[in-house]
């Protein structure tokens, strides 16, 4: 499941009509895994088909297991950001609207009994807690052309300036890995800084991973790849 979110702080939801229920729905853009897809990569599929969004910035805020009694489903939350409009690419035989919200319209609308989808009500919920949090323990991925070209020496310079504590390492993947721990504004600001890197970097997909807090954290070096 996504959380979409605009340059200017609203939502994007989609009303899609749901045959067992015979009536249509308010939810977050979803979608099944297909077989050998990775939750992030069907979480971006599914922005694009059904909303029309790419997004370059990505918060996985957990996972969710909705009907425990009688089902072994889990549900991933990711929150996208940094959007483009890209059109969307509906499966054959789907309808749906592509709605335009804020934060407080979904919870009126789940006060009125007009989003009753529970996958999105605990999804609304997450992103409510992630955006008043005061502190953030995250990892980061950057993905792209982000090694050989000065990233972690940068990474360094803005964590320091940010006041954060933690960790940059490089991957034998060809990405650069972060662990960034301290005040939820600083932290944000050096996710943000990592879509655009040093001069040289070029940043296809920033990719954040909420983690418990590590009290050992409590200066920022340089790791070995891994």
């Amino acid at each position: 499941l996504v959380v979409p979110v605009l340059p200017d702080g609203n939502l994007v939801a989609v009303r899609q009509f749901r045959y067992p229920q015979n009536r249509a729905f308010l939810e977050f853009p979803a979608g099944k895994l297909d077989a050998g897809e990775s939750p992030l990569a069907t979480a971006e599929r599914e922005l694009v088909e059904e909303a029309g969004y790419a997004a370059r910035h990505w918060t996985r805020l957990g996972v969710i297991h909705p009907v425990i009694s009688y089902s072994t489903e889990a549900i991933e939350i990711y929150v996208a950001r940094g959007l483009r409009h890209v059109g969307a690419k509906l499966d054959p035989g789907e309808f749906l609207d592509v709605v335009r919200c804020t934060e407080a319209d979904l919870y009126a609308a789940q006060d009125s009994g007009r989003l009753t989808d529970a996958k999105t009500i605990a999804a609304l919920a997450m992103h409510s807690r992630w955006l008043i949090a005061t502190r953030r323990s995250i990892t980061i991925r950057v993905d792209g052309t982000v090694q050989g070209v000065g990233y972690r020496d940068w990474v360094r310079r803005t964590a320091s300036d940010a006041g954060v504590a933690g960790w940059v390492r490089n991957r034998r993947d060809d990405s650069v890995e972060l662990r960034v721990q301290g005040e939820r504004d600083a932290c944000d600001a050096v996710a943000e800084a990592c879509l655009q890197g040093p001069g040289p970097a070029r940043v296809a997909r920033v990719v954040v991973i909420a983690q418990p807090h590590d009290p050992e954290l409590t200066e920022f070096d340089q790791r070995p790849t891994v």
